[in-house]
């Protein structure tokens, strides 16, 4: 006697697909240097974002994309968090490189210190509530920042820093939200010299950034 299979309802298997696409999405927050120094960098930034947003569509991963502008806070200018339409996320990758050649570059400090600390927690802020598949990039020419703080009551799944050799793990501390769920407050950011994208991006680069945001969704369970 043959098994019965009865036909999965359309309704049932929309809803399993939008779960798996929950499960499986990866918020992700470009903060960016936006003061007058950038000015010849910033195009090399913009080829690392689409790099590397193109590489994450090749996997099992529904990137979400955001973007948080770093200015010098001292001298009057707000940090900007970019919306995209109704959210501070958005799915649709063009839209976001659009907004990111629109970013005017201006003002900065005189001692190459800009409020980095301050974009990344309102950038953290724009997350909905912690998560393992949240995620910052952040690119930065300053040589500090001059607003310290840590951001160990917002953990995150990761963070990867392209900034100058003068800023380091010691500046930011940071909670990772681990496989388990656990907290590891030991963990830390991973640092590349921003003036390595001055030079064309090889895979392995691309893949050395890339993989550690794909890796993210190991352990993140349907319908979490």
């Amino acid at each position: 006697m043959g098994r019965y299979n009865p036909e999965i309802p359309e309704e049932l298997q929309k809803i399993v697909r939008e779960e798996q696409e929950k499960a499986f999405t990866l918020y992700l927050d470009f903060i960016i240097d936006g003061t007058a120094s950038m000015y010849t960098l910033y195009p090399a930034v913009y080829f690392a974002a689409v790099h590397f947003v193109e590489a994450l569509q090749k996997y099992d991963v529904y990137p979400r994309l955001g973007m948080t502008i770093i200015r010098d806070e001292e001298h009057g200018e707000d940090t900007e968090c970019i919306r995209f339409e109704d959210s501070w996320f958005t799915d649709d990758s063009v839209q976001f490189l659009k907004k990111m050649r629109s970013i005017p570059l201006y003002g900065g400090g005189d001692d190459g210190r800009e409020s980095v600390h301050t974009a990344i927690r309102k950038s953290l802020s724009k997350f909905n509530g912690y998560g393992r598949n949240h995620a910052i990039l952040l690119f930065s020419d300053a040589y500090g920042s001059n607003d310290r703080g840590s951001f160990l009551d917002m953990p995150v799944g990761q963070a990867v820093f392209f900034t100058t050799d003068r800023m380091s793990e010691e500046d930011f501390r940071f909670a990772f939200i681990n496989a388990d769920g656990s907290i590891d407050e030991e963990a830390s950011p991973m640092f590349i010299r921003i003036d390595h994208l001055l030079k064309p991006l090889s895979s392995e680069m691309i893949e050395n950034v890339v993989k550690p945001l794909k890796d993210l969704m190991k352990g993140v369970s349907i319908g979490v």
